[in-house]
């Protein structure tokens, strides 16, 4: 095994004994069972209430038996009940459910190295607060720290100058992955700014980042993304300003704003080609508005990483 892969490897094993200190140890056990190979590839784990534990591997679902062994047949598997969910969620709060009233309601909870942990359940509303109530999923997300996969962009793109680009992709295609690793080769060079809203890139714990985001990178965790660019342009005037998933027209607005202040943006959407990017009006405007020099289009979850094309905007 090359030195590289041996890194790779032990990167994810530590990542998933993170996500095990939170599970009820028949679970821990039977996750650290799995075959090293196999947990090199988990991208989630999934935990519903009442029904078999179920772990992905780039796309594709398994079920996990006590041994250890991944199966598509579900009837011998670790099943979770509502009582152990509560008690993983309780872990996740380190014991203060109602400090992370916010998250909770948002719908996850960040935790070391950039994990997040996704909650389904039952809402309610009231006077305009939302309040999430009888968690019945947790999902784990497992985050890819993986080092010069944005290298080919940056020689290409960004290493002469600073210049805007729109990574867009489906869900697991990796976009947040090649995000993370252009911030750290552009804030090796470059003063960048991240708008780290779900904690995933720079994967603060308590404000300290688990990853490597480049050492002329600042961090603004937690921010609303069109909050956090205002305050970044107001205060730290960044050449880049990195940040993921664009998904509103407040989002649109603010960097358009911020534009005209001469920063560049690297930033993802949800797309699965170009022509799907521009038909959402709010993408669309900012497509038009110049701020994007380049598109780059991600394979799909089936290639995960794989670029698919570079375009000239």
């Amino acid at each position: 095994m090359k030195k590289g892969d041996a890194d790779k490897m032990y990167k994810s094993e530590k990542i998933i004994k993170s996500v095990c200190r939170y599970l009820p140890s028949e679970i821990a056990e039977s996750i650290e069972r799995i075959n090293p190979k196999d947990i090199d590839n988990i991208t989630e784990i999934r935990i519903r209430a009442e029904r078999p534990l179920c772990v992905t591997l780039w796309g594709e679902s398994f079920f996990l038996e006590k041994s250890g062994n991944l199966t598509k047949n579900f009837q011998n598997c670790l099943r979770t009940g509502f009582s152990e969910i509560n008690n993983i969620l309780k872990s996740l709060c380190r014991y203060s459910v109602y400090s992370y009233d916010k998250e909770i309601s948002e719908g996850f909870i960040t935790i070391e190295s950039g994990i997040r942990a996704g909650l389904s359940g039952t809402v309610s509303y009231s006077d305009g607060k939302k309040t999430m109530r009888y968690i019945n999923g947790i999902n784990f997300r497992i985050p890819r720290e993986v080092k010069d996969c944005g290298e080919k962009i940056y020689t290409r793109l960004l290493k002469n100058r600073p210049c805007g680009i729109i990574i867009c992709g489906s869900v697991a295609s990796g976009k947040t992955t090649l995000l993370r690793d252009l911030c750290r080769l552009c804030g090796n060079r470059y003063i960048v700014s991240l708008i780290d809203e779900r904690g995933e890139i720079a994967g603060c714990r308590d404000g300290v980042p688990q990853n490597d985001v480049g050492i002329n990178t600042d961090i603004f965790d937690g921010f609303e993304r069109s909050d956090g660019i205002m305050n970044a342009v107001r205060s730290m005037s960044p050449e880049i300003i990195f940040c993921d998933e664009i998904s509103t027209e407040k989002d649109s607005d603010a960097m358009i704003k911020s534009a005209g202040c001469g920063v560049k943006f690297i930033s993802t959407a949800h797309a699965d080609s170009f022509e799907n990017l521009v038909r959402r009006p709010y993408l669309y405007e900012l497509i038009n508005s110049g701020i994007f020099e380049y598109a780059v289009i991600m394979s799909g979850s089936s290639e995960a990483g794989k670029i698919k094309d570079i375009r000239r905007i």
